[in-house]
Formats: C-alpha cells, structure tokens, sequence
C-alpha cells in the first residue's frame, strides 16, 4: 500500500474527528475509541478496529468533504447504540437498513452544516413517514416495520442511508470463528489505554499476521466481550453527558438522548430485577477498596521487600451461585423467543460479571412434565446451550414438577446454597398450592395476556427495546 495515500487518507480522517469533537465535545471518548486498520475494501467496523480503503477515503474526500464526518460518525452511532451485538438471530438486510435509518435520524437532527448531504431532503421525508407509524424510533422497532416493507422499497432505502458494510456484525454473532475472521488486521497490542494513538496500525502491512494472532477461542470471546461492554460504558457515559449540553445544544441533541433513553432504560430495570437472585459472597479478585497503598508502600521503604500488608486476593460481592431457569416449553412459548429470554438473561448476568467462579445454574424445559435438563457450570457451556437449544415439549403447561424437581435437588445435596427460580412462561397453567422456601418469579414475554401469579411469586413482564432485539426471527438472507 501507497505510504503517501495512506498519510493523506490519516490526515483526512484525523481532521474530521477534529472537527466532529469541535462541535461534538460530548461525544470525544466515542470518536477517539477505534482502532484505524487500512484495507483494500469497503468501510467496515466491528466496534473495535474500523477498517478503510485509503484510496476511497481520498476519492471521497474530493468529491465531498462533508462525505468523510458524516460517514465516521454514522459509525460511531452504529457503536453507541450498540447495533453490532443486536445483530444476533437478525435477517441481514433489514437490520443492516433500520440500524442506518436510525442513525441517520439522529445526524439528520444534530443539524450541522459539517454534516450536510446532496441527498438530506429525501432521506429526511423518508424518515418522516416512518415516524407517523411508529411510537419509539428505534432500530429495533423499525426492523419489524420493514419486515412488511416491499422488498423493492427496502432495497432503494439501503442504497440511500448505505454509509458502511456491516458483515463483520454478523461475525461476531459466533464468537467461536477466528481472530482472523473477527478482527483483520490486529495487532495482538493493548489498544484500550488512553494513551494509544488510534492509527498505530495504519501500516500498509497487510499480508501478514503477527504471532499474537494465535489467539485462542477463549481469548477471542473475551476479547468480543470487552469490546461490547467498553461501549456500553461509553454509551452509559454519553447519555450522562448529554444531559450537562443539553442547554447548549437545545433541540438538536434531542433525537440522540431520547434513542439513549431507550436503549438503557430496560436493561437497567431487568439488570436490578436479576440482581434480587444474587448472594453475597467472596471471589477471587483483587480489591482495590480494601487495600491501603500507604502501608503497602512504607514497608517496602522501611524493609526493603517486605510490605506491611499485602492487597486483599479476594472481595466480597453479590453474585450468582445456584439457579434454576425454567423455560415453559407450551405451544404458545416459541423457540426464538425462549433463545431471546436466555440471551437477554445471560448476558446482562456476564456483563456485570455477575457468577461466582464456580456456580451451579439447572435449565429446565417443561410443559406438562419435565422434557430436557441441561446442568451449566461453566461461560461456555451457557453460550453454546443457547446457540444450539432446542425446544422439546410444546403440550399444555403445569408448572408443579419443577417445583418437585428442586425439592428433590435440595434434598440430594446437589443445591446448597439455592439462589431461586426464574420461570419463564405466558402464565397459563397449574400453579403450586403452597408457597415454595426460595425466591420464584415468573417472567412473561411483552403483549402476553394478563395473568394473575400466587400472592408469593413475583412478576416481571420483558418489555421495551431491547428485548425487542433479541426476539427476532431467525432468518438469513
């Protein structure tokens, strides 16, 4: 690769993160967080490394200028709204549309000459008559608008909001390939710290691949992971942020803090509902809260190797040690939205490192009876239960054998220290009589009919967004 193109197509790109910062102070941390891989293809990102092809950049660049912000920050939103890992059980087409109409609206209404296009008026009125048939403009929400949208409709609305290729999206959907497959051109270097210039790996050096891409699947899952939860913590940060510039910006970051709004306000419900079946309890980790670097560092001064006390290789928190997650597997629970349930569950468990290392987690399916019995001890057993689940049953629903089952579990010894029940069902069948000794809840699926639980079970009904993310169906192009 041209050493020449590629400084231009840097300096190109540095001068519109410079730009977009100027008008964009909020927004710094998320601008400055990729990694600048240089490519022969098309823009492509997977919330990580953001690959680009010099020779377009510059292309594009003397075309319109306005082309190479507004394209960068496109990205940007894809990342904040986190539409990369809601990618998974997605027909690709029209996830690929509803996440660029979606960020679109929200560039559209920032309202800056920076970011003006030919072509604005029309995504503008497009966009508009979307709005008159939705309530919340989100990503999630115009996927199932589209999913009833004329085809030929679909494919000329791709080619307007189209900035960037979003295959690698799909990628990521199965951890277990590559580091090839997943990140390109990687370096194997810590690139988190605040300290690393974003093109480092700019180089035209691109036919060979470090010893450190030797990575194992594990270490590529929790790279995966580590990519994800940075940009839910940006996001988080983001809408806090917003809300200090909101008098500056008026109603120009409006379209922005509403989609933010959106996309945490569930997950923070649901992640305080699961935080109820934790226990308190020690892991292995070093805390930081509880040791003192005064002590620690005088007895180095004062004896040489000797500290006068050494860091805590433990802490104590809430975590999940034991549970059993019944999935009521009737006719009228359906597989995708069962996958959905389990995601959406372990995710936000994983996220917040929310296991003890050694944890004990029973899924049951059942209708009438007890048909399938899966015992997790480990992240990956939980990953590739979902991935490959399926759905055994699907006749009426009692929900008593479970409560028998984990009875029967207790009493053998294989419970110790049980955390609860999450039982996730549309409410129609036979109930316990009598109150059970540990935590029940039943959780219901969104637009489920109303259904009365026993006086000593908690409800709790997966609405909103995200969820809506997640229960997709399961359709390829």
């Amino acid at each position: 690769m041209d050493e020449e193109l590629l400084h231009i197509a840097n300096d190109i790109y540095a001068d519109a993160i410079a730009q977009l910062t100027l008008h964009l102070r909020f927004m710094d941390i998320a601008l400055n967080r990729f990694i600048f891989v240089p490519d022969t293809a098309d823009i492509r990102c997977d919330g990580r490394y953001f690959h680009y092809s010099p020779v377009a950049v510059i292309h594009a660049f003397r075309n319109d200028p306005h082309t190479i912000p507004r394209g960068y920050l496109h990205v940007i939103l894809h990342s904040v709204f986190e539409h990369i890992w809601f990618a998974k059980q997605r027909r690709m087409s029209l996830w690929d549309l509803a996440c660029d109409i979606a960020v679109e609206q929200v560039i559209l209404g920032l309202d800056l000459d920076l970011l003006s296009l030919p072509r604005d008026d029309e995504r503008k009125r497009i966009i508009a008559s979307l709005q008159e048939q939705l309530d919340d403009f989100t990503a999630q929400r115009l996927y199932h608008l589209l999913e009833d949208t004329d085809p030929d409709r679909v494919r000329l609305m791709s080619e307007l909001f189209r900035y960037d290729h979003h295959e690698s999206w799909y990628e990521l959907r199965d951890v277990t390939g590559s580091a090839e497959t997943l990140y390109g051109e990687e370096t194997g270097e810590d690139t988190d710290g605040a300290g690393n210039n974003r093109f480092d790996n700019a180089s035209h050096d691109t036919g060979e691949r470090s010893e450190s891409d030797g990575t194992d699947e594990d270490a590529v899952t929790e790279q995966v992971r580590s990519t994800e939860e940075d940009w839910r913590k940006i996001s988080e940060r983001l809408e806090a942020e917003l809300e200090r510039y909101r008098e500056v910006h008026g109603i120009h970051t409006e379209p922005l803090i509403q989609s933010l709004k959106k996309l945490h306000r569930e997950k923070a419900d649901y992640a305080k509902f699961l935080h109820r079946f934790t226990e308190t309890g020690e892991k292995m980790q070093i805390s930081d809260e509880d040791f003192d670097p005064i002590f620690y560092t005088y007895g180095l001064d004062v004896y040489g190797n000797l500290p006068l006390i050494e860091p805590l290789e433990s802490r104590e928190t809430r975590s999940v040690r034991e549970l059993v997650i019944a999935i009521d597997t009737s006719g009228s629970v359906q597989g995708d939205t069962v996958q959905a349930f389990l995601q959406k569950t372990y995710d936000l468990f994983r996220q917040r490192d929310s296991f003890f290392s050694r944890f004990n987690i029973h899924i049951l399916q059942c209708d009438m009876e007890i048909r399938d019995i899966a015992v997790i001890t480990s992240y990956r057993q939980f990953e590739t239960y979902i991935r490959t689940v399926e759905i055994k049953g699907l006749s009426g629903t009692d929900f008593r054998p479970v409560f028998t089952y984990i009875e029967e579990q207790i009493r053998k010894g294989a419970f110790r220290r049980f955390g609860g029940l999450l039982y996730f069902t549309d409410g129609d069948g036979v109930y316990p009589s009598s109150p059970p000794p540990w935590k029940t809840a039943f959780l219901f699926p969104e637009n489920t009919r109303r259904i009365t639980v026993p006086p000593w079970a908690v409800r709790y009904t997966l609405e909103g967004d995200e969820f809506d993310a997640y229960t997709a169906r399961k359709r390829t192009d």
